[in-house]
């Protein structure tokens, strides 16, 4: 006799309903490869939206640097791309080990301050 024992539960397939948080479910559109490989032209559209807005109301006071229409705009966009790639290295530098906290994992369910028994009584 075998004293390993078959499961009887097979393998389900993916149940969006079950397997993902509720309010996960209006942003899953985003895993789509179509989306992914295109997603570049949103902050793109944003720089040119943001340009064109600037060109139509001025600012009262600009800034030196301002000479160039459309400055600030491209200012932003190229500190989003300067957070978006220091990301990955920021990540490393700042992660820590997933045992760093120790093996201890969560609290004992059963445990609680009101069940201890004080050593002196």
């Amino acid at each position: 006799m075998s004293l390993i024992k078959k499961s009887s539960q097979q393998v389900k397939p993916f149940d969006k309903e079950r397997d993902i948080h509720p309010f996960a479910i209006p942003f899953l559109w985003l895993g789509n490869k179509k989306v992914i490989k295109n997603f570049i032209w949103i902050p793109f559209s944003g720089l040119i939206l943001m340009i064109l807005i600037g060109l139509l109301y001025p600012q009262k006071h600009p800034a030196p640097w301002d000479v160039i229409p459309g400055s600030w705009a491209l200012i932003g966009f190229f500190s989003y791309c300067l957070i978006v790639l220091c990301a990955k290295p920021l990540t490393s530098l700042l992660a820590q080990p997933e045992d760093y906290y120790g093996e201890g994992g969560l609290l004992d369910p059963e445990f609680s301050v009101e069940n201890m028994v004080d050593e002196n009584d």
